[in-house]
């Protein structure tokens, strides 16, 4: 109703018009209906064209959207092409160390992790965090778990290290020392070192996820009963048998409660 009154009203090609129908856009993707999304997003971003020219801000913004609804329609080689035309327009406007350049980058490096095009994607990523460096902005823990993990999925393992590490003291620094998502970093650091058959250097990062897990669940959630069957399968490649059995009872006591 707002949209028709502002187009009776100014007419249908004004940006405020184009903003409303862009807002629009944004709760039908919400809503999952990406068909309206889209056809709305389009219909912003020609009039914004229309009255801002082709390389304003608010056209790059809406390119984004639309590449954002694109990745989950599954169309990804569109999408890529809006997010380039984004990063083109950023640049352009900002010049190649503008922080909205890296959130754009960041955006490309997720379709080729998408696509499986892992070498790709990192490449994107760390120029992602480059730029963030270059902008004295904290690194985006997404965008560094992604890389880290691709890092390790490409057999790279110092820097995966090198990058879980870092992400924990991120997160230790923004949300303290007892948070669930620096628990799966722990998780992430010691499957790097399990991978590399360095099990005992994985003892310590599981003991850890372990213990934020206590803290923030309590004693007998699905969280901890995974934590506890990885601590095991380590204790036992690690011939630890003592501490093996210790976990394994804990592990099965709480399965018994649970069951009756």
């Amino acid at each position: 109703q707002a949209l028709e009154a502002k187009k009776s009203c100014q007419g249908n090609s004004t940006i405020d018009v184009a903003r409303t129908v862009n807002n629009l856009a944004n709760i039908h993707y919400s809503l999952g209906n990406l068909d309206d999304a889209m056809r709305l997003y389009q219909e912003a971003l020609e009039i914004k064209r229309m009255c801002l020219g082709d390389d304003s801000d608010d056209v790059a913004n809406t390119l984004n959207n639309i590449a954002h609804v694109m990745v989950t329609a599954g169309k990804e080689q569109e999408a890529l092409q809006a997010y380039h035309n984004v990063v083109r327009i950023r640049q352009d406007r900002y010049g190649k160390n503008h922080i909205s350049v890296a959130a754009a980058l960041s955006s490309i490096g997720d379709v080729y992790i998408k696509l499986g095009k892992l070498e790709i994607a990192m490449t994107y990523f760390e120029q992602c965090i480059r730029i963030r460096k270059h902008c004295q902005e904290s690194n985006d823990e997404r965008v560094m778990e992604n890389l880290a993990s691709i890092y390790g999925k490409l057999g790279e393992w110092q820097r995966a290290e090198s990058a879980f590490k870092e992400i924990i003291h991120l997160k230790r620094t923004t949300h303290g020392d007892n948070c669930l998502e620096l628990a799966k970093t722990f998780d992430l650091l010691a499957v790097s070192y399990i991978e590399q058959d360095r099990y005992r250097d994985s003892i310590e990062h599981l003991q850890e996820a372990l213990r934020i897990r206590r803290v923030c669940l309590g004693g007998e959630d699905d969280e901890i009963l995974a934590s506890l069957n990885k601590l095991a399968f380590v204790y036992k490649s690690c011939e630890m048998m003592e501490e093996m059995l210790k976990v394994k009872a804990e592990f099965e006591g709480i399965q018994s409660r649970r069951s009756g």
